[in-house]
């Protein structure tokens, strides 16, 4: 999976940039199960922020834990970007 943006994907058939659909509008490839897996990856993402928010720090591990399972990079990626908010907060 190919993340352009939290709103678009890169279809990883034939490469098209889109808006999240459940089909590519290019090769008809089904992205549904993409789709859902971005969406829970958003929902962890907010679960993570809301709990370091309200000093829950071992449920924001938990979630984490969770996002590192599906991608590691990513985890970092969203950690560093809690980290800049937090700084211009």
């Amino acid at each position: 999976m190919i993340l352009t943006n939290r709103t678009q994907c890169r279809c990883p058939s034939c490469g098209v940039e889109q808006t999240w659909q459940d089909v590519c509008r290019r090769c008809r490839t089904d992205l549904s199960e993409l789709r859902q897996l971005n969406e829970n990856i958003q929902l962890l993402e907010r679960k993570l922020t809301d709990a370091l928010d309200v000093g829950n720090y071992r449920q924001a591990v938990r979630y984490a834990q969770k996002l590192k399972q599906i991608d590691p990079v990513l985890l970092n990626e969203i950690l560093q970007q809690l980290r800049l908010l937090r700084d211009f907060q």
